[in-house]
């Protein structure tokens, strides 16, 4: 997943195709106001210093910077998307905690590699470090939010346990480690001393393997499914016990192999995620239709200075027949 993708200025803002255009008229043109959604008014202001943090990186501005009209319709048609989610989500009584942000966060940077490539990801595709919570909160949101309109559609056995089966690697992984060497003679020699020593594992990867991809790693493969290995490699550390340490042959040569640790997730703990994909064409009908009614009930308004509002793509569009504006209009300027 790509959570920065800026196509319509977020992930959060890709299912939001099915809002309704309501207005663009006079009643948007107040001073100052880039957008009204609802009672609530974007300011020119906060526009402002949103494009301005967006693009404050230098590899951020040289991206999205060169026309900095349509990245200031991208940032304004993501506000007014995070209004409409806030609101629905209200509507269905679906709020997020602190815990489940930091979840997703977590999520987000394992993707990554990491904390810091997560937030040079961002940053580089114009989510400065200080905004990327607020940003991954209304991701979540709307995540709970479909989630919570597809909790009573029901789902059988049978497909879950399909999607459960489709889906094996990510809920049954084994940890190990192996050193690769060309003969059994070599392997059997070091299988012997690692089951009388088996704190040498590492230093024997080191010397003996011929993987350099982990032998200075102590031949760590990680977590992984069974269809991430040959076939003999993967049927052989998935029949062994969690502390084994085994002798296989593949393709490549000789394995002496550590079985570190295995994670299984039952199906019962998998099956709100299942459900997710199973129900994935619903679950986004129905999160369109409940985004599109919350639109059309608040009424959205958009100063003509920026645009107007795209109900078919979520998104702030050039008036037809209109200049672009490079940046937003100064508080309290003439917005027409």
């Amino acid at each position: 997943m790509k959570p920065f993708s800026r196509a319509v200025g977020a992930p959060i803002a890709l299912i939001i195709g099915a809002l309704v255009l309501v207005s663009c008229g006079n009643s948007s043109s107040s001073p100052g106001a880039a957008a009204l959604v609802g009672k609530h008014r974007i300011s020119t202001e906060s526009l402002q210093r949103t494009v301005d943090r967006a693009l404050k990186d230098p590899q951020a501005k040289a991206k999205l910077g060169a026309n900095r009209a349509a990245f200031v319709r991208d940032e304004l048609g993501r506000l007014i998307n995070d209004d409409v989610i806030a609101a629905a989500a209200a509507a269905h009584g679906v709020t997020v905690s602190n815990n489940e942000i930091d979840t997703q966060i977590s999520q987000f940077a394992q993707q990554a590699g990491g904390q810091a490539q997560l937030e040079q990801s961002a940053v580089q595709n114009g989510v400065p470090k200080e905004d990327l919570r607020g940003f991954i909160r209304f991701y979540v949101l709307q995540q709970k939010l479909a989630d919570k309109l597809v909790a009573d559609v029901p789902v059988t056995q049978d497909q879950l346990q399909a999607a459960y089966q489709q889906n094996i690697d990510q809920f049954d992984q084994v940890h190990s480690a192996h050193i690769l060497v060309k003969d059994k003679k070599t392997a059997d020699k070091i299988l012997a001393q690692v089951k009388q020593n088996p704190g040498d594992f590492a230093k024997l990867a080191s010397q003996y393997s011929q993987d350099t991809s982990n032998k200075n790693s102590g031949g760590d493969l990680g977590f992984a499914g069974h269809g991430q290995f040959v076939k003999e490699f993967s049927d052989a550390i998935f029949a062994a016990k969690p502390g084994a340490f085994l002798e296989v042959h593949s393709q490549f040569g000789w394995h002496v192999i550590h079985v570190i640790a295995r994670k299984q997730v039952s199906l019962a703990k998998a099956t709100p995620q299942l459900k997710s994909q199973v129900l994935k064409t619903q679950r986004d009908t129905l999160l369109k239709k409940a985004l599109a009614d919350e639109a059309k009930k608040l009424g959205i308004h958009v100063n003509p200075r920026y645009g107007k509002w795209d109900a078919s793509n979520g998104q702030v569009v050039p008036l037809s027949g209109k200049s672009d504006v490079s940046s937003p209009a100064p508080t309290g300027s003439s917005s027409g």
